[in-house]
């Protein structure tokens, strides 16, 4: 990691990854750890998600806060699903063509994500929804990541992120749905 801060010449980047990696190296280790089992793939992985992070520093603003942690969790989390599936031979498959919600309700759903996105009620949400969908979501939607950077992010395709999105939006519908909400009187 030290080889790697060093090879950057803007001191203040600089300096913020190093404080990003002092501050959550512990908790991005014991993210990695839970899923991989394995020290030293941990080890890689926490550098992996900061190498990662170095291309997108400029949307963390302030460093120790929770949407920072969550930031680098996410990131670590992915990178070790990722390791673990290609340590046991584990392929993902991709849909050839990406089955979307029709434009009018995709449309809703997203419209009405952008609403909630500060309040306490979207949290509530994205706790039901399968965790790697919550995250997905919340990388494009909170974070304001394009597909591009969270498929570079997440090393998956950008077909993948799409398709994850797709599922994702079609999860927290169903659970809207299901506690009552009527997209068309709420936004």
């Amino acid at each position: 990691m030290i080889a790697f801060l060093m090879t950057i010449e803007d001191e203040e980047t600089r300096s913020k990854l190093e404080e990003i990696y002092t501050t959550y190296h512990r908790d991005m280790y014991i993210t990695a750890y839970s899923i991989l089992k394995d020290h030293h793939e941990s080890q890689d992985i926490v550098q992996e998600a900061i190498i990662r992070l170095s291309k997108n520093l400029y949307k963390i603003s302030d460093i120790k806060c929770k949407k920072t942690r969550a930031y680098l969790v996410i990131i670590v989390r992915n990178l070790s699903y990722n390791a673990y599936n290609k340590r046991k031979g584990i392929v993902m498959l991709e849909n050839e063509e990406i089955n979307r919600l029709p434009d009018d309700e995709g449309i809703l759903i997203e419209e009405y994500l952008i609403k909630m996105e500060k309040s306490s009620e979207i949290i509530k949400y994205l706790k039901q929804i399968h965790p790697p969908y919550a995250d997905i979501l919340t990388l494009r939607y909170y974070y304001e990541l394009e597909i591009k950077e969270i498929s570079i992010l997440l090393d998956i395709t950008e077909n993948n992120v799409s398709v994850r999105i797709h599922r994702a939006l079609k999860s927290l519908k169903a659970i809207m749905e299901k506690e009552g909400i009527d997209y068309e009187k709420t936004i």
